[in-house]
């Protein structure tokens, strides 16, 4: 038996060659649209994906609330440009059943589906490593300070900690902080040595589960971008 999906994609060309590639792979297609308004959810079939094909525009958490709001059955499924450790969790909590980043060939995109579509939670590979040996256990926004003190970070350092919570790159955080990206590389170097991780998706775990973002009010800008 084949499984149902859904598409939610703005790109006209993306959207018909990803329903081409699962009607390939034993999904039968329900519906495919450019936005998530543009499906009638209530009447969608409970057991199907509701695969979002995401963009930087995209509020990647309010789809998935808006589609569970009204069918809280469906399997919802987000496809992301880059890895944001903030909205990824947002979206868990939210009731998703997949992040993933669209760096993947076809033939991993569609295995990943077939366990979501029978009900198992994914997330990124690359996450699985960085949790080695850390537990998430999201301290109160009250425990930052001191979880920063601890790690004598900078205000600067501070603010490139809560871009890689938000999966920026370095020329990013450059053209955000008005800096070059040499002194980015530097400012994160310091970062994993302070924190004692081993690259930024742990750092970026670090600061989401130390609540980071709460104390910079400049982070909180950049998180929002």
């Amino acid at each position: 038996m084949s499984d149902l999906v859904s598409l939610i994609c703005r790109n006209p060309l993306q959207r018909e060659g990803l329903a081409r590639i699962l009607s390939a792979s034993d999904f039968e297609v329900l519906s495919s649209a450019a936005d998530v308004r543009d499906v009638d959810w209530a009447r969608t079939d409970g057991n199907a994906l509701a695969v979002i094909d995401t963009d930087l525009t995209t509020d990647a958490v309010g789809a998935v609330q808006s589609i569970l709001a009204q069918n809280p059955t469906l399997k919802c499924v987000l496809l992301v440009d880059m890895l944001d450790m903030r909205v990824m969790l947002d979206a868990f909590r939210t009731g998703a059943h997949a992040y993933l980043v669209k760096d993947m060939d076809y033939v991993p995109l569609v295995t990943t589906l077939k366990l979501a579509a029978q009900g198992q939670k994914i997330v990124p590979p690359n996450i699985i490593d960085a949790l080695e040996g850390q537990a998430l256990s999201f301290s109160d926004p009250a425990g930052a300070e001191k979880a920063l003190d601890s790690a004598n970070l900078s205000q600067r350092e501070t603010d490139v900690l809560c871009c890689l919570m938000a999966g920026h790159s370095n020329k990013v955080i450059a053209r955000s902080l008005d800096v070059s990206e040499a002194t980015v590389k530097v400012h994160v170097k310091a970062i994993l040595r302070k924190l004692k991780v081993g690259n930024r998706t742990q750092a970026a775990i670090w600061a989401t589960n130390k609540s980071v973002g709460t104390h910079s009010p400049m982070g909180a800008q950049l998180l929002a971008m």
